[in-house]
């Protein structure tokens, strides 16, 4: 078996059940069998480059990221922050998509992009901000390290920083992440990534988001 067949067979992956008929999936089964599908077809495309092949580390899953730790990233280009946050949308229209309250940790142009809604912050540093329900998104890391936090009571997160990783969104191209704090509230996933974040940093302002003070 190789390493990718054993990433395919440790992935969490929530397929939707198998209706009778295909065209009686629900809007939303049918979204979230696409993004299965798409997480899969990003490794299967990371893995066929002989040069980014890998020993896989570890397999990590929170809300809706699976991150991946290698040895050796894939190609990935360096792109802005802003790059491929999508179309402005309202606050209503946020929280319609989410299903579930937009959390801003300060009032900004909202953007949604596949399902995935995103404000960017510019203090203390340029960071971009996502919220996103049931879709899946990878990360793979070459020299990073990847470790589990409590953002807040009963709130999960993980920590990923140490070096660039590259970063999966659905029907965009990879591209080159920095660090990143990832936490799963109320059935809605968060994401918080900066260049120059720092963990005691992204944890303020998480517990920001949440309303949970700085402690």
């Amino acid at each position: 078996m190789t390493d990718f067949e054993r990433a395919l067979r440790a992935l969490d992956v929530d397929w939707p059940p198998t209706p009778e008929i295909a065209l009686e999936l629900a809007p939303r089964r049918r979204t979230r069998l696409v993004l299965a599908v798409a997480l899969i077809a990003a490794l299967a495309a990371a893995f066929a480059v002989p040069q980014s092949r890998s020993a896989i580390l570890r397999l990590f899953h929170l809300g809706g990221v699976t991150v991946v730790q290698v040895e050796t990233l894939p190609p990935a280009a360096e792109l802005p922050l802003a790059s491929g946050l999508g179309s402005q949308v309202s606050g209503d229209k946020a929280e319609t998509i989410l299903g579930a309250p937009f959390l801003p940790v300060r009032h900004g142009t909202l953007y949604e992009q596949n399902g995935f809604v995103s404000t960017l912050l510019a203090e203390p540093g340029p960071m971009v901000l996502s919220e996103f329900g049931s879709a899946y998104l990878i990360k793979k890391l070459a020299a990073g390290k990847v470790e589990s936090v409590e953002v807040g009571p009963g709130v999960p997160g993980l920590w990923i920083a140490g070096a660039p990783h590259v970063v999966f969104f659905p029907g965009i191209s990879p591209r080159l992440a920095g660090n990143v704090l990832v936490w799963v509230k109320g059935g809605v996933t968060f994401r918080l990534e900066g260049r120059g974040l720092g963990q005691q940093t992204a944890l303020r302002l998480a517990r920001e988001i949440l309303g949970t003070g700085s402690s």
